[in-house]
């Protein structure tokens, strides 16, 4: 099941990093989640196509240690910076998005890959808590993050262009459900809206999509596994470059828009009218309405 008729399971020349329409080149690029998975791996593959600074957010500071120095040992020249901050909390995010742009005049790219999957199980045997911590880190962390950078970012960029917000969705809002899923899913649905309504509200000040990173063998995928639930493993550079082409301005049509990193971004662009222009890859009531 796809939106374009090419897929991808690794990184091609049309989103790599090194390819001169992907450059980041003196960008300041914050990341959430920047510990491991798909965070470590964005931000490698930021600090290639030329970022200037990286700002690495995660809960463990050893973590984000291993994440500056897999960054330094192939890019020496990029500026990295490390906050052990949970991205629930609002000061303490803020707070780190206030020095950044103190420090380095402006944050360009946000990337929240920060997430929690909650133990597999049905929605009848959740524990309430558990289910609402996922709420907390995927719900209410991507709103802390869009209203921290919305407070820093007052005004618009020399060179015209808004700052840009990335946040990591799943899949799994678009199938039919599948047993033990329910606390995730629902707990990452709610983006595709909030996405939209962050889009449409701040035109001019903000461009901000809702990314599938495809399935890579992370931890939670090693969770997914345990519970029996097996998929074909993506590489990790799809979605780590996937993450630097839809940061860039060819990408801008997919504004307030859901994408998944396994499609193949030139069918995108030849079809950028048609999506920007319509409700396409936004959520909607399948059957609403009704045209006969």
């Amino acid at each position: 099941m796809s939106y374009t008729q090419t897929t991808h399971n690794t990184s091609y020349p049309a989103i790599s990093p090194s390819n001169p329409a992907n450059s980041a080149s003196g960008k300041v690029i914050l990341i959430t989640g920047a510990g491991s998975g798909i965070g470590q791996a964005a931000a490698a593959s930021f600090a290639e196509a030329g970022a200037r600074t990286l700002v690495l957010i995660g809960r463990r500071s050893d973590s984000l240690t291993e994440t500056a120095e897999f960054i330094r040992a192939k890019h020496p020249t990029a500026e990295v910076t490390r906050h052990a901050v949970d991205v629930s909390d609002a000061d303490a995010l803020k707070a780190v998005m206030v020095e950044a742009v103190s420090d380095f005049g402006s944050i360009d790219v946000v990337v929240h890959a920060a997430g929690v999957l909650p133990e597999l199980r049905p929605i009848a045997t959740t524990p309430v808590d558990e289910l609402w911590k996922a709420f907390e880190v995927n719900i209410k962390g991507t709103l802390i993050v869009a209203q921290a950078l919305l407070a820093v970012s007052t005004a618009v960029k020399e060179d015209g262009s808004e700052p840009v917000l990335v946040a990591v969705n799943t899949a799994g809002v678009l199938v039919p459900p599948m047993p033990g899923m329910g606390g995730y899913v629902v707990s990452k649905a709610p983006l595709l809206k909030l996405v939209e309504y962050i889009a449409a509200e701040n035109a001019g000040r903000i461009r901000v999509v809702s990314v599938h990173p495809g399935i890579v063998q992370t931890p939670m995928a090693v969770e997914l596994e345990k519970s029996g639930l097996k998929f074909p493993y993506d590489d990790i550079s799809l979605p780590a470059d996937f993450l630097v082409w839809v940061t860039g301005s060819e990408a801008a049509f997919l504004n307030g828009k859901f994408a998944s990193a396994n499609w193949d971004v030139e069918e995108l662009m030849a079809r950028k009218e048609e999506i920007k222009n319509s409700s396409e890859l936004t959520l909607a009531l399948d059957g609403f309405p009704r045209t006969n």
